[in-house]
């Protein structure tokens, strides 16, 4: 009787540990603040794209935080597949895909004036009202073959992230695949993929290969 006493004891405290390690992890969630890009231009035309800029990124990590603390969900990497956690994943790959947006603008802007461009040209740029005579022989396509080359063999693998991604993603939904566009190469964008390929004749693997990639921007 007396071992089962203590039995019973240790396993009554076993749950209490438990449940204090449960609350204490909820309230001390690790560090979930989006990584921004170094080369983000907050010296932009537009001051108002880097203020949008700068409200999207702090939304995004509230509402990171918020349902770390207070529903027990990781939107980055969720456990569970219920509806509130559906919808939680949902609202954060439209809120990571509006800063994608916002930081891709002022990623280029800092890439332009490494050129030597400045505000007003960058301005003009935005409004397709003028092209630097350096990159009048590249197009759209040509820029995104030689992002394949650059990002190809990071954008592989299930859970990888990369402006390759998110390329992929904008060329897929624009397709009418129903997917998040939010760089990340998770299961529902591979089995997008592999839809593609089927389609097109191609190997169904639902990787970002050359065959697949070219076929995409074809």
């Amino acid at each position: 009787m007396k071992q089962i006493i203590i039995f019973l004891l240790v396993l009554i405290l076993g749950f209490v540990v438990y449940d204090v390690y449960k609350d204490w992890e909820r309230f001390n969630a690790p560090d979930y603040n989006y990584a921004t890009e170094e080369t983000v231009d907050r010296n932009y035309y537009d001051k108002m794209t880097v203020w949008s800029y700068e409200e999207a990124v702090q939304d995004l990590n509230h509402f990171v935080k918020l349902q770390w603390t207070a529903n027990d969900i990781d939107v980055r990497s969720p456990e569970d597949d219920d509806i509130e956690t559906q919808n939680a994943v949902k609202t954060y790959s439209q809120k990571l895909a509006k800063v994608k947006y916002l930081e891709q603008k002022l990623v280029s802007s800092t890439e332009q004036k490494a050129k030597g461009l400045t505000n007003a040209e960058i301005k003009q740029m935005d409004l397709n009202e003028w092209k630097p005579k350096s990159d009048s022989n590249l197009d759209s396509k040509n820029i995104l073959k030689q992002l394949f080359q650059d990002q190809s063999n990071i954008s592989r693998n299930i859970g990888a992230k990369s402006a390759l991604i998110y390329e992929v993603q904008k060329l897929l939904i624009s397709k009418g695949y129903a997917i998040p566009l939010d760089g990340v190469f998770a299961q529902i964008t591979s089995t997008a993929l592999a839809d593609f390929e089927s389609k097109n004749n191609l190997y169904p693997d639902g990787k970002i290969d050359a065959l697949t990639f070219a076929s995409l921007i074809r």
